[in-house]
Order: structure tokens, then C-alpha cells, then sequence
């Protein structure tokens, strides 16, 4: 298969485009009863649209509004009281800065297949960096009680054995443990186009919930809809494709209300094969409290 970010030829990207349309196909209903969809209480829209940035993608400000929203005391809470965290596919680094502001006891290692000068700079006692493969996940998942990825897991060439060794070394260790993985939806591949190896289907997540997760306590979320996608080809990838303009550095106030406004609507829908993203949440070897799982 291949990586849509690497520079392809026009019969390479059109190989790319079918067999992504192809694997995206879902005709099955999305009835399994481990979706939800995002549960942010209305009170909190305000606050959390101010924790995203006004030019970032629908997409993008839905999953730092999920991040935003998790019950971080709780989860530290039933992990001991300290969260020691990996991310996988880490880039500059944001997401570890991010949640060293939520979570009060904290230590964070982020890997990434090539260093960033960000890294210097973001260093300190609770986060650290390291260069490293997605498939060297078990060098470093030692001592560890929690493991993410954002946006990443699409540009792994081995995303299911990625996922399965994490799984498997779980199962083995019998400790605690939390997985949360921010993946595309099959939506994504008409947003952004050539991005990566892979988008995710509900039916596709349901496979790797069938082969991985079935023991496990598993929450798959529907992040963000149809008003938000449609916000995202009018903004951005139609402009782009059609004349290279990004219309969000045009109208930015417009869109920050536009995009807001899509993100209000699609949290009263509830389809996840219409979502942005998913947010699938995994606990392991840990009772979940039906309290706990309201909050998510």
C-alpha cells in the first residue's frame, strides 16, 4: 500500500484514492453498543471552544475539545494516582504540553519516527522525547500506565500489529492500563486527501475491536459530523484543490463562527459513520465505574 505522504504519481494516487474508497465501503449499521457520542455539557462549549485555536481545522478543534473534556482527576485517580504516558507518532509535541496542564501528576514520553526542534525546548522533568518506530512500541511501554496517539496511527504502516503488541503486552502485564487513539474516519480521505496509508471505518474499528478489544472496557467516539465536514471541504480542501487559497486565513471571524456553529450541531446528531474523527478509549485490567463511563 501506499503512504499518501510521500510524493506519488498521478496512477500511484489514483491507485491510492480507489483502494482507500474501496476498504472504506460500510453498508453494515453502526449498532454496537460501545458508541457514543462526545458528551460535552453545553455550560462547557464556551470555555473549550477558547482552549482551540480559531484557525484549526473542525477536525482538529473537535479532538483537542475531547481532550479538553476527559475527567483527567478520575482517570488518575483509578491508575494510582499518576498517569505515566507514551505517545506514539508524537510530532512537535503539542499533546504532551496539553496534558501536563490537565493532569496534575504526570510524566509523559512522546516518540516520534524523526526529532523535531520543538523537543529542546518542551523537555523537562515530566516530559521527555525519544526518536524512535512505531514498531519499537515495546522498547519504551515498560513502566507505563498509559498510551495515546493523535492523528498518527494512519500514517503506521503496521497499525495493527502496532496495536496488537501494545494489546498483548497488557494482557500479559494483568496492570492497569489506558489506551486512547484519535483516528480518521473513512470521511477524511475526501478532506484531506492523499494523508497517510489508511482512514477508519466504523466497520473497521469493529474488526479491530473483534480481534483485540472484546475483553476489554471499549468506548469508541463519534467525534465531530456532517456540519463539520462540510465546513472543512468549503474552507479548506476545495479552495486548496481548486486555486491553492486557504479561505480560513481569508475569513477568519466567518470561520471560527462557522466552525463553531457545525461543531454545536453535529454534537445533538448522533451517526459515526457521518463522524470527523473517533476517539476509541480503552481500558484495561480495571473495573470502570458507570459514573465514569457517563463522563466520557
Amino acid at each position: 500500500m501506499f503512504n499518501g505522504d510521500e510524493k506519488l504519481n498521478l496512477i500511484q494516487k489514483l491507485i491510492w484514492l480507489i483502494s482507500n474508497f474501496i476498504n472504506n465501503i460500510d453498508l453494515k449499521k453502526s449498532s454496537a453498543n460501545y458508541w457514543k457520542n462526545l458528551n460535552i455539557d453545553s455550560k462547557k462549549l464556551s470555555f473549550l471552544f477558547s482552549k482551540t485555536d480559531d484557525l484549526s481545522s473542525p477536525s482538529r478543534k473537535i479532538c483537542d475539545m475531547f481532550w479538553h473534556n476527559l475527567p483527567w482527576n478520575e482517570l488518575s485517580k483509578i491508575f494510582g494516582g499518576k498517569l505515566n504516558s507514551i505517545e506514539i507518532g508524537c510530532g512537535p509535541g503539542r499533546y504532551g504540553k496539553k496534558l501536563e496542564k490537565l493532569i496534575k501528576n504526570f510524566s509523559y514520553l512522546g516518540c516520534d519516527i524523526k526529532s523535531y526542534p520543538e523537543w529542546k525546548l518542551r523537555t523537562n522533568k515530566k516530559i521527555t522525547f525519544k526518536k524512535m518506530s512505531s514498531d519499537q512500541v515495546l522498547d519504551v511501554i515498560d513502566k507505563k500506565n498509559f498510551i495515546f496517539t493523535q492523528s498518527a496511527i494512519e500514517h503506521f504502516e503496521n497499525d495493527y500489529l502496532f496495536l496488537k503488541n501494545i494489546q498483548d503486552y497488557i494482557n500479559n502485564s494483568k496492570k492497569p492500563f489506558l489506551q486512547i487513539h484519535l483516528l480518521p474516519s473513512s470521511f477524511c480521505l475526501w478532506k484531506y486527501l492523499m494523508h497517510g496509508y489508511r482512514q477508519y471505518s466504523a466497520i473497521k474499528i469493529h474488526q479491530l475491536y473483534e480481534k483485540l478489544w472484546k475483553k476489554q472496557n471499549f468506548i469508541a467516539l463519534s467525534l465531530g459530523g456532517k456540519n463539520s465536514n462540510f465546513v472543512h471541504l468549503k474552507y479548506i480542501t476545495l479552495p486548496m484543490v481548486l486555486g491553492k487559497i486557504d479561505k480560513r486565513k481569508l475569513y477568519e471571524a466567518k470561520y471560527k463562527v462557522e466552525s463553531e456553529n457545525a461543531i454545536k450541531h453535529d454534537l445533538k446528531l448522533f451517526n459515526p459513520k457521518n463522524a470527523s474523527f473517533y476517539a476509541l478509549v480503552i481500558f484495561s485490567n480495571i473495573t470502570l465505574s458507570k459514573k465514569l463511563f457517563s463522563q466520557l
